[in-house]
């Protein structure tokens, strides 16, 4: 069956965005890699054209395969942040004159501002709408949007347009309302599905349970894993909840992947018509063999907005074979947490490079001498610094929150609503927690 019977013209004439199936699960795979691999020569033809693209991927013109992407180097989130506008037009590729411009920390809590297309958000939209196809059957009607309305962010915006495009009935709440007041709303309206982070979502069936449940079918989630201590939580009070992520997406490279009824919590069906997937060694960036465990590496194959080759997204992930009861053609994306530089704490970001930066100002000049510790009591959590003994002596809870008051992410974490304390420790590194692996990571999440 040719590729051409399962795709469709741009929903605005003119649109110069790639081509997209409606239904990945209608393709064969060769059709699929068809079309990915069109997508990847449209993506290369246009950043060929761009004199700044060319000039940060010189190997450009030899990558006609997805295969080839690996002769260019990886982009780190330090990279986008020196390269984004307004500083530099490094990555753009139609200029930036027109679109939406969204701003993102990311993996690293970094400050970064995307330029998106008018084209390219629609393309984002409509693979966010096309992935909840799959994942919420039958689909949603009635739908709260809880996602953080944040200035320049763009997952609450992101939610609406894909309500838009189902359609269904919008409820757009935002993270502020108290939980009493959202479950007033299910209870009045009828609401069968809330869009939220997963823990304002577990927060609100657990101390909502009477008002929601019996109204709602589903929360789909963004933003961070649910975990599996929410995933009982919500299990305890309302056992035939759905619980599904609403898109695996970044504000970077738009979605990534999507989940159907058949894939486990931490899955994602790849969308390969839009974007290329990568595993590599997180010490020597090199590709690890299939089903081998590394960074995430995510190239979107779009001919307007920004070009984005190979960019980190601070995740580790496994990419298995095609194979689904679903019938999806298309590789399964397995996260596996967070790269060591970062973690996300309800919604979040917290890196080590933005809390080594703060912590300096108070002689913490050695990642090895401290632990940032988030540990959950759901549905709120406590947050430890420990300092060594090395560390300069008489540093204050008081003077740390003063010093991280200006890391935005750092300061909303110990700070927000769910946090019961935030206290500084000077304690032997014997109290430091560990990995699995032995290891100390300045970064650590108890949930």
């Amino acid at each position: 069956m040719a590729t051409e019977t399962h795709t469709r013209p741009n929903d605005v004439a003119g649109d110069d965005t790639i081509r997209l199936a409606d239904r990945l699960s209608t393709l064969s795979r060769p059709d699929l890699e068809r079309l990915r691999d069109d997508n990847v020569r449209a993506m290369v033809a246009a950043a060929l054209n761009s004199p700044s693209v060319h000039r940060r991927w010189s190997a450009l013109a030899h990558v006609t395969h997805p295969s080839e992407l690996a002769r260019l180097p990886m982009l780190t989130p330090q990279d986008l942040a020196e390269g984004c506008p307004p500083g530099s037009d490094e990555f753009l590729i139609d200029g930036g004159e027109t679109g939406l411009v969204i701003r993102s920390s990311g993996t690293s809590g970094l400050d970064k501002v995307l330029y998106h297309s008018w084209q390219f958000t629609r393309q984002v939209n409509r693979l966010g709408a096309r992935g909840l196809h799959d994942a919420a059957s039958p689909l949603p009607r009635r739908v709260a949007n809880c996602m953080h309305p944040a200035e320049l962010g763009g997952a609450f915006t992101f939610v609406q347009d894909v309500l838009q495009l189902i359609p269904a009935l919008a409820f757009p709440l935002g993270s502020k309302p108290a939980m009493a007041h959202i479950a007033e709303l299910v209870s009045e309206h009828g609401i069968d599905t809330i869009v939220a982070s997963p823990s304002h979502g577990a927060e609100l069936v657990t101390t909502e349970t009477a008002r929601t449940v019996p109204h709602l079918r589903r929360i789909l989630y963004m933003g961070e894993p649910v975990g599996q201590v929410r995933r009982d939580a919500i299990a305890a009070v309302a056992p035939e909840l759905t619980v599904r992520s609403f898109a695996y997406s970044t504000t970077e490279t738009g979605p990534i992947g999507y989940q159907c009824a058949h894939v486990s919590a931490t899955e994602h069906h790849v969308h390969e018509d839009a974007v290329v997937v990568e595993i590599v060694d997180e010490s020597t960036g090199e590709p690890v063999p299939a089903g081998r465990p590394g960074a995430v590496l995510v190239t979107p194959l779009t001919t307007t907005g920004m070009a984005l080759f190979r960019y980190w997204i601070g995740d580790r992930g496994r990419l298995d074979p095609p194979g689904c009861a679903c019938g999806s053609p298309t590789q399964r994306l397995t996260l596996l947490g967070r790269t060591g530089q970062t973690l996300i704490v309800d919604t979040w970001k917290v890196s080590t490079d933005h809390l080594m930066e703060r912590l300096a100002l108070l002689g913490v000049v050695d990642p090895a001498d401290c632990q940032f510790q988030v540990l959950w009591e759901f549905p709120h959590y406590r947050v430890k610094l420990l300092l060594s003994p090395r560390t300069p002596a008489g540093i204050t809870t008081a003077a740390v929150a003063e010093a991280l008051h200006a890391a935005h992410h750092i300061h909303q974490v110990i700070t927000g609503p769910r946090c019961v304390e935030f206290t500084v420790e000077r304690t032997g590194l014997e109290k430091f927690a560990q990995t699995e692996r032995n290891k100390v990571p300045v970064l650590y999440q108890r949930m």
